[in-house]
């Protein structure tokens, strides 16, 4: 009977030793596979916060770019209003020996657009370089302030020419 008690205590250790390679193979398994599901999880939302990141860039740059325009421009009568195409356009004028250039920022299917052009020419969109992407394009001005307002961003710009500045 001796015999048989070690025999079946034998077997029954062997049978534990598998059981726990068994469970160690399975934990190790479910270690792996939430690993990748977080790797994964991870990856998707970086693309998506890249994406985001890179469509404010592109927004801030935009406006950004009207911002820096209306600025070099800022002289006494420099800064106004026209007719474009879909709208109202802002006209930044520059008078030089050669002629009145304007630069007109106006929406044009969709976009804002900028066209150089001289100040008595017709509005050419089609020559006009596109700013950004966006449906509304109008501002505002008031005390010295313009605001440009886009889909994407919103910009404020005091105008020096007011106060003396320019």
């Amino acid at each position: 009977m001796r015999a048989l008690t070690s025999r079946t205590i034998a077997q029954r250790a062997e049978e534990g030793q598998g059981s726990g390679r068994l469970f160690t193979a399975l934990l190790f398994a479910l270690f792996v596979v939430v690993l990748l599901i977080a790797i994964m999880a991870g990856t998707g939302l970086y693309r998506a916060l890249v994406e985001v990141r890179d469509q404010a860039d592109t927004s801030r740059l935009a406006t950004g770019l009207i911002a820096n325009s209306v600025r070099a421009a800022d002289a006494v009568d420099a800064v106004g209003t026209g007719r474009g195409p879909e709208g109202a356009s802002l006209v930044l004028t520059e008078r030089l020996d050669g002629g009145t250039f304007e630069t007109r920022i106006y929406a044009y299917q969709g976009n804002v657009v900028e066209e150089y052009a001289l100040a008595d020419a017709a509005y050419t969109p089609e020559k006009a370089h596109l700013i950004v992407s966006s449906e509304r394009f109008s501002f505002t001005y008031e005390n010295g302030l313009l605001v440009i307002d886009t889909d994407k961003d919103r910009v404020k710009i005091a105008l020096r020419s007011v106060r003396g500045g320019a």
